[in-house]
């Protein structure tokens, strides 16, 4: 027993002590004192940590998220590849229908874009055919536009019935108004148009309603003149050839070209003009100086007051003559496109030549607000001049309502 109690007494030593170190808990140490400059030494504050400024031009941005952009394809200019048809209402070979032409093969050139431009006449209704459809149906994107005549203006400022549109409401593109109207009468006859109870000298026209007709209607009423009208004519190219033919009598017409021959010719001797107006008085074209103006014509039994302001609206419209109008409701954009090419086309010395060998000079040239602005006021007329001016019509025999 001896033996085993030797060799096992070390391991119960070390199990013993092992249990009295868990059982017994370690010794809680006794406060001390601590000097109040340790405290306060231990107990400083420690720097508040300092922050890098930045300087104020020195902003930090987060960094954009880049995408890739397709190529921007340049836009092709609005009449490019396009057609622009001008309408004509009258018949080809009249001087509505030659300044379209004459402006129809130089416009392209002017237009961005270059479109082909072509002229198609319809005649019909003494144009106020043409004209309402042109008013009603036309689309407003300047590919249909429509050279138009002194009377579409004269029809609707006298509100008859055959004027289905608003001529305030088309969109102006420019106009070119040729010297007024010369009349002229068969050499051979012209004394019966003043000579009381002669047979009358007849008139052609296609509805009555050109700024012309006033010479003829004021000089039948106040001067006795011997006429009779006859109407139904497609344009003045017909009506020309009616006079050669010896089917008419009497020929007014602005086109130097049409005039000259037939005078130099024998076929037709200068009767009055119309006269170009300024500063408010008419004077004689430079082109016809010994041919009086209807006012000279009319000497003292020249009207006043309201049969003179209705003489003055009827040959108001020819300060328009001839221009262009685009549909109502026309972008202004593409109007400005337009009228800045007509502009460009007024300027080319093609253009001056053109209409000086078909129509002669002088001749004015309006662009947009400006030939706007006319028909505007013509528009404004009294209505008690517009009334005599219809009721004068229908007295003489050819009033169209």
């Amino acid at each position: 027993m001896n033996k085993w109690f030797k060799l096992l007494a070390p391991f119960v030593i070390i199990i013993f002590m092992a249990g009295c170190t868990r059982a017994v808990p370690s010794p809680v140490p006794t406060p001390q004192a601590v000097p109040t400059s340790t405290i306060k030494s231990a107990v400083s504050p420690t720097p508040p940590t300092t922050q890098t400024q930045l300087p104020p031009t020195q902003v930090i941005t987060p960094r954009p998220i880049t995408t890739l952009e397709p190529p921007k394809v340049p836009q092709q200019p609005y009449f490019k590849g396009k057609t622009i048809s001008i309408i004509v209402p009258f018949s080809a070979g009249g001087g509505t229908d030659t300044i379209a032409r004459i402006v129809a093969g130089l416009l392209p050139k002017y237009l961005p874009g270059n479109p082909s431009v072509v002229v198609k006449n319809s005649p019909g209704g003494g144009g106020a055919s043409a004209t309402n459809s042109f008013y009603i149906k036309s689309k407003p994107d300047g590919l249909t536009l429509l050279q138009a005549s002194s009377s579409q203006i004269a029809v609707a400022m006298r509100g008859m019935e055959i004027a289905r549109y608003d001529v305030t409401k088309f969109r102006y593109i420019g106009n070119v108004s040729r010297a007024e109207a010369i009349l002229v009468a068969n050499k051979a006859k012209i004394k019966q148009l003043t000579t009381p109870g002669a047979e009358p000298l007849y008139i052609g026209s296609r509805d009555g309603q050109e700024a012309w007709n006033a010479m003829l209607m004021w000089g039948k009423e106040f001067l006795g003149w011997n006429v009779k009208w006859i109407l139904g004519f497609e344009g003045t190219g017909e009506i020309e050839l009616a006079y050669r033919r010896g089917e008419l009598d009497l020929l007014t017409t602005q086109n130097v070209f049409m005039l000259k021959p037939l005078i130099e010719e024998g076929q037709a001797e200068p009767v009055a003009q119309v006269g170009i107006y300024k500063n408010g008085k008419f004077e004689r074209r430079p082109d016809f100086p010994d041919v009086p103006t209807f006012v000279d014509v009319l000497g003292d039994k020249r009207p006043t007051g309201v049969p003179w302001q209705a003489y003055m609206s009827w040959v108001g419209p020819t300060m328009l003559d001839k221009f262009i109008l685009a549909p109502p409701g026309t972008p202004d954009n593409i109007i400005k496109i337009l009228t800045d090419g007509f502009t460009e086309v007024s300027k080319d010395l093609k253009f001056d030549e053109m209409v000086t060998k078909t129509m002669g000079k002088p001749y004015d040239v309006g662009v947009g607000n400006e030939t706007e602005n006319i028909a505007k006021e013509l528009m404004a007329t009294p209505k008690e001049a517009l009334d005599y001016g219809v009721n004068l019509q229908n007295k003489l025999g050819f009033g169209v309502q």
